[in-house]
């Protein structure tokens, strides 16, 4: 099976209102989708630089998928796959290698997260995406647990910890749901048990990266002190996977797949992280629909009863495809082969 077209699709998706977290605010997604076409059939992937890489970032990330693409022309199939690892840049590899494999399922008419080798699976749990714990918090929070969502993910450390802590106690008074919060990195230690001392008896799923300088010990001194999961994001590449792996220092490791550089080294990591007593969750960036839907196939591989972060698209104003079905908390998987959607639209067009 010979690669006969290729086709790259830039795209900038504006959010209905901006997403906001420590470090960052995010008022439009930017992305190249790629397109692999042979004998009637066509793989998809979304090649989107995290917003924390900038510039340069986006542009070194499109360049490595330019040059990916030029090579793939009138490549075979299989080859193309054993080439992976010669894509150096990780998004723009989590791009190609989300395309092919889309396009290998849809030749062998399965779902994509059959042929990464889960159990047949019709949907993937999901937080609710709340954003930051700002005035409109509290309507989000409501909107989610009206629509079936367990498991709520908020932003913290974008305010005072004083005053989070404060809007979150009153969450909680509000409705009966669980806290999933992200401080990516934003407290000191000092900080972060002031926050977390403050609301330990709140229902809280679990805390990502709240340290601004994590190490595994200042980390395992946490995790200790509370009964909910900690959990590893974008320090994971920092501290060192093995290192992570045998210290334990916290419950949960958060996977993004664009991060990691693609399909089968997340489900490496995944595996390596089960294996050592951790929690998985794999999440996005409020990627688009292309984006969500690899993730969310990689998540039914894995883990489909799990509360993943995959469920941003009600974020964005508009998008490249139509998005999967939210219903009662979960990410309703397609019935046909590979990702089992395609782009529409101006993205559509050749």
């Amino acid at each position: 099976m010979k690669l006969e077209q290729v086709v790259l699709r830039p795209y900038a998706l504006p959010l209905k209102q901006p997403w906001r977290a420590a470090h960052a605010t995010l008022g439009e997604r930017r992305g190249v989708l790629i397109g692999l076409f042979s004998q009637g059939l066509a793989g998809w992937g979304d090649c989107a630089p995290l917003p924390s890489s900038g510039a340069s970032g986006h542009a070194e990330a499109f360049a490595a998928l330019e040059d990916a693409a030029q090579v793939l022309r009138e490549t075979p199939l299989h080859e193309a796959l054993a080439g992976l690892p010669h894509v150096q840049n990780a998004q723009a590899r989590w791009a190609v290698e989300t395309a092919l494999r889309d396009l290998s399922a849809r030749r062998d008419g399965l779902p994509l997260h059959r042929a990464l080798g889960g159990a047949a699976a019709s949907q993937v749990a999901v937080n609710a995406a709340a954003g930051p714990l700002d005035e409109s918090c509290a309507t989000r929070v409501a909107a989610a647990r009206q629509n079936g969502f367990d498991i709520v993910k908020i932003k913290v450390g974008v305010a005072d910890a004083d005053e989070e802590a404060r809007r979150l106690r009153a969450l909680a008074s509000e409705t009966a749901i669980r806290f999933r919060l992200d401080a990516n990195r934003a407290w000191s230690e000092a900080e972060a048990r002031r926050f977390l001392d403050a609301v330990a008896d709140l229902p809280i799923d679990g805390v990502e990266e709240p340290l601004a300088q994590p190490t595994l010990e200042n980390l395992r001194r946490l995790q200790e002190r509370y009964p909910f999961a900690l959990a590893i994001d974008e320090s994971l590449f920092e501290l060192g996977p093995e290192k992570i792996f045998a210290a334990r220092a916290t419950r949960r490791l958060v996977l993004k797949p664009a991060r990691i550089g693609g399909l089968a080294a997340t489900l490496r990591l995944a595996q390596q992280a089960a294996a050592a007593g951790m929690e998985v969750v794999i999440t996005s960036v409020v990627d688009s629909a292309i984006g969500v839907a690899a993730a969310a196939q990689l998540a039914a591989a894995l883990d489909p009863a799990r509360a993943h972060g995959l469920a941003t698209g009600p974020w964005l104003a508009r998008d490249v495809a139509p998005p999967l079905p939210l219903r009662n908390g979960a990410l309703v998987l397609p019935d046909g082969p590979g990702l089992g959607l395609v782009p529409s639209g101006e993205f559509a067009e050749f």
